[in-house]
């Protein structure tokens, strides 16, 4: 059973992870966008000749791989929290259920 504690827990995680929330989602946004500008400025630097060698050159980098790396954290820090949120989520839903049985006098 659900208990009234654990779905105030349930409703207070959900309210206080909304901010954070919010910031991870943007985080995403912004590091995808940041990929396209260090790699538009590594390309006018670069000293190859073809712009496809230039573009290559760009994806071996280690500033690539380090952007890659901080991407992979930032989406992993979203995915959990969002994975969080749906199970806090599922508990509310639940509980619901379980009150309208117990309404009906099913439980």
């Amino acid at each position: 059973m659900i208990t009234e504690k654990r779905l105030e827990e349930a409703l207070k995680f959900l309210a206080e992870s909304d901010e954070e929330h919010a910031k991870l989602t943007a985080g995403v946004d912004y590091i995808k966008d940041l990929a396209k500008h260090h790699k538009g400025k590594f390309i006018m630097n670069s000293d190859e000749k073809s712009v496809a060698l230039k573009e290559q050159s760009y994806y071996a980098s280690d500033a690539y791989k380090n952007h890659i790396d901080d991407k992979k954290d930032l989406v992993n820090d979203l995915t959990l929290l969002e994975n969080k949120r749906s199970k806090e989520s599922l508990v509310i839903d639940v509980w619901r259920t379980l009150e309208a049985s117990r309404r009906k006098n099913n439980i």
